[in-house]
């Protein structure tokens, strides 16, 4: 997670959250299983990646839900 931020520094806040501390987040986003990322804006997830990723897939991935 910290690499993947670090490649999106500036196009994106990469943030983990711990779900057992914060189970109205994982009901809000139904967060069935983890390890699982989602893409937010302005509150509302747009996709979500499931399962473990390289940072590299991480960039991967964003890159290719991007907006204008």
């Amino acid at each position: 997670m910290r690499k993947a931020a670090e490649l999106l520094a500036g196009r994106a806040a990469v943030v983990q959250i711990n779900t057992e501390e914060n189970p109205g987040l994982a009901a809000r986003f139904a967060v069935r299983g983890i390890p699982v990322l989602h893409l937010l804006r302005k509150g509302a997830s747009l996709d979500q990646l499931p399962g473990a990723q390289s940072a590299e897939g991480i960039v991967a991935w964003f890159g290719r839900k991007e907006w204008g």
